[in-house]
């Protein structure tokens, strides 16, 4: 009977941890984990650069693993005012002699406004990731021709053993704090983000002020370590517990230990 008890409230810890009902959450994002659709593939940056990941928030860091430069600024479309920021795609392009018709995956860590807006779906992809379509000794070639058709499909992210990640923002002051959430497994963004403070299990909510940047208005009495609940688009949840320490510095990442399923 004890081994029964033990069982039945583990099973509970883990609805709780993975299917969770959240006031801050809205709910209005599915995934969407279709076939393949057409697009237009643009490049950006030097032509083996990692582009950037400044409208998400995460600057630089594309350039390291596990984006390791596979990365794509989307349009309006793709990007959804921030909202797209985080979620994977397969790409490929099946033009002769230039496409290997492999598909590459890439995460959307920027916005691309302006022309890409002229058709209903474009990724602007960084230059290492474009020439990533190519067929061997052709990526030059690719390059050149400036914008290929390519076929899309949204995937789940899959960031091997990369935990979710903590960015915080440079700005953060004892009245105000905030942070960009990085290396979502699975559908790749979060809809709602809770913090609490050291010590305290009542979680607050969380505002997304643009990209995938999450800010709350707090006193100096708002201590860390603090303890982040993300729940993902699909209505999963993590809780990654004194994720962010006492003591943090400002600009600085802090990975959790937890991530959502695949």
């Amino acid at each position: 009977m004890a081994l029964n008890l033990q069982k039945t409230l583990l099973i509970l810890v883990l609805m709780h941890l993975f299917v969770y009902d959240s006031s801050c959450s809205n709910h209005t994002h599915t995934s969407n984990m279709d076939g393949f659709k057409p697009a237009l593939a643009t490049w950006y940056g030097d032509q083996h650069g990692a582009g950037s990941g400044g409208a998400c928030g995460w600057a630089n860091d594309v350039k390291s693993p596990p984006f390791s430069a596979m990365i794509a600024a989307g349009n309006a479309k793709l990007f959804l005012e921030g909202k797209g920021c985080g979620t994977c795609y397969q790409v490929l392009c099946t033009r002769e002699p230039y496409c290997s018709k492999n598909p590459i995956t890439v995460t959307i860590t920027d916005e691309c406004p302006g022309e890409c807006n002229k058709v209903p779906y474009a990724f602007d992809l960084s230059g290492t990731a474009f020439g990533a379509m190519s067929s061997p000794g052709q990526a030059d070639n690719l390059r050149n021709l400036g914008q290929v058709n390519i076929q899309y499909r949204r995937v789940a992210c899959n960031y091997n053993s990369t935990k979710i990640a903590f960015k915080i923002d440079r700005m953060v002051n004892p009245y105000w704090f905030a942070m960009a959430v990085e290396f979502c497994d699975g559908d790749g963004g979060v809809d709602a983000v809770e913090i609490a403070s050291s010590g305290s299990q009542k979680f607050r909510c969380m505002e997304n002020i643009w990209g995938a940047v999450w800010a709350v208005n707090v006193d100096p009495s708002f201590r860390g370590p603090f303890s982040i609940r993300l729940i993902s688009r699909i209505n999963e949840a993590v809780v990654a517990f004194n994720a962010v320490p006492y003591g943090f510095v400002p600009g600085q990442t802090y990975y959790s230990q937890v991530n959502f399923r695949i």
